[in-house]
């Protein structure tokens, strides 16, 4: 089956649990269609809260560390508004959709057994996982943190230079993150100005309402421009919500995460590299004391002291000693093996991950602008929409005698 058919996750039905500011929290009902085999039923549903998000995508970093693991929506909201209100909470289950739809899309992600627990267990069973789930040999080395990462670039300082072809990911990673993120700001700081706007129509229709009831032959005027305004300000506040939910502000804010993401993925090949290096030289000083025993023993015992120093020799000999050097050698020699696999392994997936990324962003982009364009489209004849309708009712004042009668100055 497609990518799509073999895996349809839906997050639906948010709801609030506790009153308390710092126990009370929301989840969402999990609906999830299938094809694959391994899973109990074709269709289930359980109930997640964020945080259990974010456990799966730890595992997903942690279980493949060459591939590029979508981002979550961020904690805090760009428009700070209440965590409980109904408008972050749209935002939130949004980002949460987009998430696990990419998880489900990609080939290796969707057959994660982290993902599958995710999706089935009940409450408890998911609990039990979690608090048994224990650190990998990434975590060790790095475990996301910006901290983390600095500390595996510092370690990594002195290495071999990468092949050509990675050194050009690792720059246009670097770059597009900055350009990425410096985008998003520049579209919020604008839909921050549309969320002013309507801040600002929401005082002044209420006071046009009140002018209208001491200029008696203005009174339908400015009612229907109270009300108009009124009106014009919620068209703002649905487009600042929409952008958040499923526009050009969210479409930017996912790609920034999407370009960190790609960024983690050259660290755990640092990491990885790392890793492999020290096993390599675990390996060596385990083989050279193997072949320091070997010449000893091959040269003779020495001949034996008296005394303490006799006494101190007999407490230091270790007849297992050679069984024990060989045993160090071979789990040397296993986990460089062990390392080496890895590392090729990310460095291999680096390739397809970073071909994955160009061409979903080239997608997400072609749709996100044109939907773009013909919300912002939609958004100002809506506006226009009312504006004509005022006019109308404006139009048909009649003069008060003695007075101009236009507002506008006269050409002469």
């Amino acid at each position: 089956p497609s990518s799509e058919a073999a895996l349809l996750i839906t997050v639906s039905d948010p709801e609030k649990h506790g009153t308390s500011i710092t126990a009370a929290f929301v989840d969402y009902k999990l609906s999830t269609v299938t094809q694959l085999s391994r899973y109990a039923a074709k269709e289930f549903f359980v109930r997640r809260r964020y945080r259990d998000f974010v456990w799966l995508r730890d595992r997903l970093c942690h279980a493949f560390p060459g591939c590029v693991v979508p981002p979550l929506p961020t904690v805090d909201s760009p428009l700070k508004d209440d965590r409980f209100s109904p408008n972050f909470i749209e935002r939130r289950q949004a980002g949460l959709q987009l998430f696990l739809r990419r998880v489900a899309g990609h080939e290796r992600l969707r057959e994660s057994s982290d993902l599958q627990t995710f999706l089935e267990a009940k409450v408890w069973e998911l609990q039990t996982v979690k608090n048994a789930t224990g650190s990998s040999w990434l975590g060790a080395l790095f475990d996301g943190t910006q901290e983390s990462l600095k500390s595996v670039q510092s370690l990594m300082a002195h290495k071999v230079p990468d092949e050509e072809a990675i050194e050009r990911v690792r720059a246009f990673a670097a770059n597009y993150a900055t350009i990425a993120s410096a985008s998003a700001s520049k579209q919020h700081a604008a839909v921050r100005t549309q969320a002013d706007m309507a801040s600002d129509l929401r005082q002044l229709a209420p006071a046009l309402d009140m002018l209208s009831q001491s200029e008696t032959e203005l009174s339908l005027p400015l009612t229907h421009m109270a009300a108009a305004l009124d009106r014009v300000k919620e068209l703002h506040l649905a487009r600042v919500q929409a952008e958040h939910v499923c526009g050009l502000s969210a479409l930017l804010a996912f790609n920034t995460g999407m370009a960190t993401a790609l960024n983690e993925v050259l660290a755990n090949r640092d990491a990885a590299l790392l890793q492999y290096q020290k096993a390599a030289a675990a390996l060596d000083a385990s083989t050279k004391e193997r072949q320091r025993w070997q010449e000893a023993e091959h040269s003779g015992a020495p001949s034996p002291r008296s005394g303490v120093l006799g006494k101190l020799d007999e407490l230091m000999y270790d007849p297992q000693k050679g069984s024990k050097v060989e045993v160090r050698v071979k789990e040397a020699d296993a986990e460089l093996s062990a390392a080496k696999e890895r590392w090729e392994a990310i460095s291999t997936s680096i390739h397809t991950e970073v071909d994955r990324f160009h061409r979903q962003t080239n997608a997400d982009f072609s749709r996100g602008l044109r939907e773009h364009v013909l919300e912002q489209l939609e958004f100002e004849q809506a506006q226009q929409r009312e504006w004509e309708q005022l006019l109308d009712i404006v139009e048909r004042v009649e003069t008060v005698p003695g007075t101009a009668a236009s507002f506008r100055p006269s050409s002469s």
